[in-house]
């Protein structure tokens, strides 16, 4: 709650966090995702309990959507093939 009271105020460097979590998630980089994880280790680990073969442990997606329905993995493709 304080930090999102914190990010509604404007207050300086209240979403550097936030912005740099949604950057690396948008750019698939998990070793940043889990640097700026609040935990690490846990991150990591349900990370690679989530993936059922290790060949998926690096793909451009998450467990929540799979490949075929991730929005960023689709929004990156448009962007590919529209231009941003």
């Amino acid at each position: 709650a304080a930090h999102a009271a914190d990010i509604a105020r404007h207050r300086p460097g209240a979403r550097k966090r936030d912005d740099a979590m949604s950057r690396a998630r948008y750019a698939f980089d998990w070793e940043k995702q889990f640097e700026l994880a609040l935990d690490p280790e846990t991150a990591r680990k349900y990370h690679l309990e989530t993936k059922s073969e290790d060949c998926f442990v690096n793909e451009e997606f998450c467990s929540m959507c799979g490949p075929r329905f991730c929005s960023m993995r689709l929004n990156r493709k448009l962007e590919e093939r529209y231009g941003s």
